[in-house]
């Protein structure tokens, strides 16, 4: 009984060893078969609305996907025109339907001017694609100072 004892632990042992070889996979890759179309179907920020100078707490992403696979995703906020982030990027899983996904705003990041649009872009199977959508997300001045993208 020792010696099969023995026996367990070293294969245990050996396929940990065999498993931590493995190559780090890249945050953009995917795995899917195929890269899925993808709908931005809403963009939100929290909160709404937002006081001129205060930060962006969360952004809330509805995104629909044609795919039956689970696709590992790297998403991200930018704003449409310039490109610039709004959130760091997050790694999520996509599957068909409708998928939530609440992304951080950064830190540094406050809203200026009297419009910002702004879109969500996607890394998957080592390709970034901007999600299709069907109208425009764009914050905008209210009054007084007050954003909001309702």
């Amino acid at each position: 009984m020792n010696r099969l004892d023995n026996l367990t632990f070293a294969f245990v042992a050996f396929a940990a060893i065999l498993q931590s070889c493995g190559v780090a996979q890249s945050p953009y890759l995917g795995t899917c078969g195929r890269t899925p179309n993808l709908e931005l179907v809403s963009l939100a920020m929290a909160p709404d609305p937002l006081p001129e100078a205060r930060k962006i707490d969360t952004w809330r992403a509805i995104i629909r996907s044609d795919s039956a696979d689970v696709c590992q995703t790297t998403l991200d906020v930018v704003e449409a025109e310039t490109q610039k982030p709004v959130t760091p990027e997050l790694q999520s899983e996509v599957s068909l339907g409708m998928n939530e996904v609440v992304l951080d705003s950064l830190a540094n990041y406050r809203l200026s001017g009297t419009e910002i649009c702004f879109s969500v872009g996607a890394y998957i199977n080592g390709t970034k694609i901007e999600l299709h959508s069907p109208r425009r997300f764009c914050a905008r001045t209210i009054d007084r100072g007050w954003w909001s993208m309702r």
